[in-house]
């Protein structure tokens, strides 16, 4: 069986809508369209993605920092700002946790650009749920004189078919003229970030001991399948967005000493 904690699939069965109710991504091409704007993702930023849908069997979230220039068309997250209560069914706490990670957004220049949440076993595909929340979010991003500044949407599959490397989906809402929301595939290119500081080796480390006092954090010494156990698999994801000055065998030290005790 796999390494994922073993009440998941009744804890969450309600939750987590069924493959048919996901919704395929339209590409702009189909549709005789260019794509909006470009797309540009720090690696940093994948990996720490990554690394938090990795922690939790359940649901995680957290919201993209970045820049946008409205000249060039040019959208570039540079940051990921997870939210460990992503869960909590407290708003209010909820509501606090956003206005401090906005705040702290902000400190580093950068603006919220969008936002990502996992979906732990099902596909990337956005739900009718995830469709409505991306829409709401793009039209927080109007501006004053009404336009409406790019939101991403991210969706990450950690522990779904059988590749170790987890699946991702970047997405816009578009709306026909009959109003009807379509999600809307998004194209990236990864701008390679030349190191891991300790700033976020870090950060990383206090999420892997936030997740292990979590009864859905993930157990990494468990087996996932093919042999690997979960920390394994997420070597194997992780090291896609590793930094390519950082050998193999250094990058699994890294992530060994974060996990510490956790795996």
């Amino acid at each position: 069986s796999s390494g994922i904690n073993a009440e998941y699939g009744e804890a969450r069965q309600e939750a987590v809508p069924p493959e048919s109710a996901l919704m395929d991504c339209v590409k702009f091409c189909v549709v005789g369209q260019k794509q909006p704007y470009t797309v540009y993702i720090s690696s940093n930023s994948l990996l720490l993605m990554d690394y938090h849908c990795h922690l939790s069997t359940e649901e995680v979230s957290g919201y993209l920092g970045g820049t946008w220039n409205p000249s060039k068309l040019t959208l570039h997250v540079k940051g990921v700002f997870p939210c460990s209560l992503a869960n909590s069914t407290d708003q209010k706490e909820c509501g606090l946790l956003q206005d401090k990670i906005r705040e702290l957004i902000a400190q580093q220049d950068m603006t919220v650009i969008g936002w990502y949440h996992s979906h732990p076993t099902s596909s990337p595909r956005p739900s009718q749920h995830d469709i409505v929340c991306q829409s709401v979010h793009q039209q927080h991003m109007r501006s004053l004189d009404g336009r409406i500044d790019p939101c991403l949407g991210v969706i990450i599959s950690p522990f779904r078919g059988q590749s170790p490397v987890s699946e991702m989906q970047l997405f816009c809402v578009m709306h026909t003229n009959d109003g009807r929301p379509v999600p809307m595939h998004l194209e990236y290119t990864c701008m390679w970030d030349s190191t891991i500081s300790q700033e976020l080796a870090t950060e990383m480390r206090a999420m892997a001991i936030l997740y292990s006092h979590k009864q859905t954090g993930v157990k990494f010494h468990n087996h996932w399948r093919n042999n690997l156990t979960i920390f394994q698999k997420m070597v194997q994801s992780l090291k896609q967005k590793a930094p390519k000055d950082i050998s193999d065998n250094r990058f699994v030290d890294i992530l060994r000493h974060i996990v510490a005790k956790e795996e």
